[in-house]
């Protein structure tokens, strides 16, 4: 650990000059405090619900001698035909796009840092702040013949936080403030908004249930994800991709091969090294081509100068208009962050050992910065009475320090780094560099101490109506657990208080995606509580929102020249003046780590992620500093790209990033109208199989099988050509387009290809769109067997996925039975709908021809209006848009009479409409005051 302390003091203490010697000016860092917050998984929540989302990272147990180590145990990458390692890849192991497979799946249980690497008991050498591994991750992949690697249970600990929020029943009336059933959640007095959201829902909140998790952290509940498999067979890693799924063992999933970077170039050249210099001075870039084109500011150059040995080198690389960087390099490897402007970039990079250059290499980067994607814009939120400092250690604090500028420039370099990281991921995973656009404007520029002014990104200030005092009440803090029989005086969180200041702020018009850092959240070492803290990420309409406290922000740099200094900075956390959030910050580094690592994890629910098996989106976050890093405390030798663990895009979250409209690339082709709304999903049982239809186009399928992800099947532009030639599992009409708006999945086959699951087996399906809709198939097997009947015609009659959740307080279930006109049936025929609606949708009357009628929902209020269905029309489909309930619909017949369009208009859009050869045979639905739920009944065309 002595080694650590003086290279992050040789890093905190030195900048660059040019020539040879490169000595340096002493430079105090600035410090902040602490740890991060928290979140959790469930059903995907409807698009009403939208309000919040949060992070649940169950806490450590104090004195855990695995406080400080992290989980390690491992499972196989998700891409298949890629042997370890992958065949002409150079014995280094850096495969396509500079990577050496798939980022290794850190396999935890969520929030825990329970799971110990066999080996790595950790005797002796105590270091400060606990006792630390030597090499806290697996070797990647395990060595040949060792087999995989043990796993351990987890040790337990203090129960997850937050704790799970009480159920609450729905309003008997609809909101006065709603338009239909979007209800204001982003809208107005923010936290009036949310808890009218939240409101909506008898029984359990959204996100609060087992399966695939929540794309938002729900306030205060409780951690519920997939629990992990364990024990990957990491002996199958060698040759996974040409197993059959009937040769895997239960469970195993069988891995996709959806990697599309091409290794070579046409005329056999390495894509992915650029090679510089010659002999021993040769220098390689591993993961940037010369004369490449990026989109960001930042980039993270990993790259070798082979041949070298030593643990104490330093990499700087030399921009014509920007101070030199300087960060740790060992045994020939390097990982540095360049700054970039706008054009040709010429780097210039050398190799040190002490004074002496050994190696040297030159690099010309081309830099075309976004300027018409949607921005991730940057907010401080801060009390009406705040004085505007955040949480630090006594020897640290002041003007410049801990203050209000101070916060802006730690997050503007924060989000810096999500920028560079995104775009990285995304490079790696076959998608190019592409990232998230920030807001800047032109002024004194705060990542590189020369100050000079550039364009920059942007941080706006809010203050908030709220005292301090209101921030800071314990029953807005997301980590407070109220006692038994305690009566809450509010169901306000930090999140309906960003929203507020938002709403008061009045700038961002449209659609927007904002990450609110909250200033005056501070750690009451008394209550052991942090106030004025949550992490929580999500949102709807018009506002996606990730909100996080400052409590770790001492930890993060606040330049790029600080960067490497502050992931190396083992200072213990002092909890008598600082955090120590779920006991994961420990040390400075790991606050840095948990602070900004798991504030992306919010922004990455705002941008419609959800909780993921491993990466980011997991726990994975607390190794975020070694993307950036060639050194980390507790590893031993190079942090190369196979040893960056945690620190990834689960695959998932890489095609939801894919088609994210902040992430397009100049070369995209346009979205067309459908692909830019949002179109829901709808499932319909068929004698060939389950048929899937989104007009906006299908870019995911997911299994999930007993609670835990499985695999999945995605559609790109970039694998369009693997799924025809077969080299991915694709059907007929999976191979039709990049993106299918219908696809047939055949249970049988799709078992064996994800590892198949009995009868008894609860399998889910997480559907994603092209416009990033997401919607799940609670229980395939029931829709699939439960969902059909022989009618007293010996008609077989499938039933469609539910629309709206039926799920209102007081609701009621309805039958309305009728037949097509072009079937041979008994069952009468449609004569007219009469339809009840307001703002919202109060249900329908269908009238039929033999004069009896059947109601679907209460249809106690509303206006009336009677669309007339002639002998020779029929009901063609209906347009639905729904989410929690039924916000409003329109009836088209098949000549093309509407009833126009009743309710609201909220929700994801469906088309209700019988598959190609089927004709109606009846709606079913539920409703209190207003409708909340409806099922199509068809039957073959007999």
């Amino acid at each position: 650990m002595d080694h650590f302390r003086k290279l992050k003091a040789k890093f905190e203490g030195l900048t660059t000059h040019d020539s040879d010697s490169q000595r340096a000016t002493a430079h105090p860092p600035a410090q902040q405090q602490g740890p991060y917050g928290g979140q959790q998984p469930g059903i995907y929540p409807p698009a009403q619900s939208g309000a919040q989302q949060q992070g649940v990272y169950p806490p450590v147990k104090p004195g855990d001698p695995q406080q400080d180590a992290y989980s390690s145990s491992w499972q196989m990458p998700t891409h298949s035909d890629m042997s370890y390692p992958p065949p002409g890849i150079p014995s280094d192991g850096i495969g396509p796009g500079g990577f050496f497979a798939p980022p290794q799946q850190q396999q935890q249980q969520y929030g825990g840092y329970g799971n110990q690497l066999p080996g790595n008991t950790f005797p002796g050498a105590t270091f400060p702040g606990g006792a630390y591994p030597p090499q806290s991750y697996p070797p990647y992949p395990p060595p040949p013949g060792e087999g995989p690697p043990q796993s351990f249970a987890n040790s337990g600990g203090p129960p997850p936080y937050p704790p799970v929020a009480p159920s609450l029943e729905p309003p008997s009336k609809p909101p006065v403030a709603a338009s239909g059933s979007a209800l204001p959640a982003m809208a107005g007095a923010g936290a009036a908004g949310a808890a009218a959201v939240a409101a909506a829902v008898a029984g359990n909140p959204p996100g609060s249930s087992s399966g695939p998790p929540s794309a938002q952290d729900g306030l205060r509940g409780q951690d519920s994800a997939p629990p992990v498999q364990q024990g990957q067979l990491a002996n199958y890693s060698s040759n996974i991709g040409a197993l059959a799924g009937s040769q895997l063992p239960p469970g195993v999933p069988l891995p996709l091969d959806q990697h599309d970077i091409m290794t070579t170039t046409e005329s056999g050249e390495k894509k992915h090294v650029t090679r510089t210099g010659d002999g021993r001075n040769q220098m390689l870039f591993l993961n940037i081509a010369n004369n490449e084109t990026v989109h960001q500011r930042f980039l993270i150059v990993y790259g070798q100068v082979p041949g070298i040995k030593g643990n104490n080198d330093r990499i700087v690389v030399r921009h014509p208009y920007f101070p030199p960087l300087t960060f740790p390099a060992i045994d020939g490897y390097f990982k540095i962050l360049v700054e970039l402007e706008s054009g040709d970039n010429g780097l210039k990079f050398e190799y040190l050992q002490g004074d002496a250059v050994v190696g040297q290499g030159e690099l010309t980067i081309k830099m075309e910065p976004y300027t018409d994607r949607p921005p991730l814009i940057l907010a401080v939120v801060l009390g009406s009475d705040s004085k505007g400092v955040f949480d630090s250690p006594p020897d640290a604090r002041g003007p410049g320090i801990n203050d209000l500028d101070a916060a802006v420039r730690k997050f503007r370099c924060c989000a810096y780094l999500w920028q560079a990281f995104i775009a990285e991921q995304m490079y790696r995973q076959g998608f190019g560099r592409r990232t998230i656009r920030l807001e800047e404007e032109y002024e004194p520029d705060t990542m590189a101490r020369d100050n000079e002014r550039r364009m920059t990104a942007k941080v706006h200030i809010l203050r908030s109506r709220r005292t301090v005092a209101e921030i800071q009440d314990k029953e807005r803090a997301q980590q407070w657990t109220p006692p038994p029989g305690y009566k809450r005086h509010t169901e306000e969180s930090q999140f309906s208080l960003a929203n507020e200041a938002l709403d008061d702020y009045g700038a961002f018009k449209g659609s927007h995606h904002v990450a609110c850092l909250s200033l005056d959240s501070h750690w009451d070492p008394e209550q052991k509580l942090i106030l004025g803290h949550a992490a929580l990420g999500g949102g709807s309409g018009d506002r996606r929102l990730g909100v996080f406290g400052s409590h770790s922000t001492h930890a993060w740099p606040a330049n790029a020249e600080e960067v490497a200094a502050k992931f190396l900075d083992t200072t213990q956390t002092d909890t008598r003046y600082l955090a120590n959030d779920c006991g994961g910050c420990g040390e400075y580094w790991r606050a840095a780590n948990v602070g900004m690592g798991a504030f992306l994890h919010e922004c990455g629910h705002l941008l419609t992620l959800a909780h993921t098996p491993s990466g980011i989106m997991s726990r994975g976050f607390d190794d975020f500093n070694r993307t950036f890093m060639i050194s980390a405390p507790g590893f031993d030798g190079p942090v190369r790209q196979r040893d960056e663990a945690g620190a990834h895009w689960h695959r998932t979250d890489i095609v939801r990033l894919r088609h994210h409209p902040c992430l397009r690339l100049p070369s995209d082709p346009p979205l067309r109208d459908t692909e830019k709304q949002e179109s829901g999903f709808d499932v319909l049982p068929t004698e060939r199989g389950l048929l899937i239809q989104n007009d906006s186009g299908i870019t995911m399928v997911e299994v999930w099988v007993g609670g835990e992800y499985r695999n999945h099947r995605e559609y790109t532009a970039e694998n369009l050509e693997r799924r025809r030639n077969g080299a991915l599992p694709a059907g007929p009409d999976e191979m039709a387009t990049a993106f299918p708006r219908e696809i047939v999945v055949d249970m049988n086959s799709w078992s064996g290809w994800a590892g198949g699951w009995s009868k008894s087996d609860k399998v889910q399906l997480v559907l994603t769109s092209r416009a990033t809709a997401t919607d799940t198939i609670d229980n395939v097997n029931d829709l699939l067997h439960k969902g059909s009947r022989h009618d007293h015609d010996g008609n077989i009659v499938f039933s469609s996925n539910q629309l709206g959740k039926g799920e209102m307080k007081g609701t009621e279930k309805f039958e309305a039975w009728f037949s097509g006109k072009d079937m041979r049936s008994s069952t009468p025929k449609l004569a007219s709908i009469e339809i009840r609606a307001g703002d919202m949708l109060d249900g329908f009357i269908l009238h039929m021809d033999d004069g009896s009628e059947r109601k679907v929902g209460k249809c106690k209020g509303g206006n009336r209006s009677v669309l007339a269905i002639d002998p020779d029309d029929d009901l063609d489909h209906i347009v639905v848009n729904c989410g929690w309930w039924i916000d409003g619909l329109e009836f088209v017949t098949r000549q093309g009479h509407t009833s126009g369009w009743k309710g609201g208009r909220g929700g994801g859009r469906h088309i209700v409409k019988p598959p190609l050869g089927y004709c109606w045979m009846g709606i079913t639905g539920s409703g209190a005051d207003w409708l909340d739920s409806l099922t199509m009944h068809y039957a073959k065309r007999n």
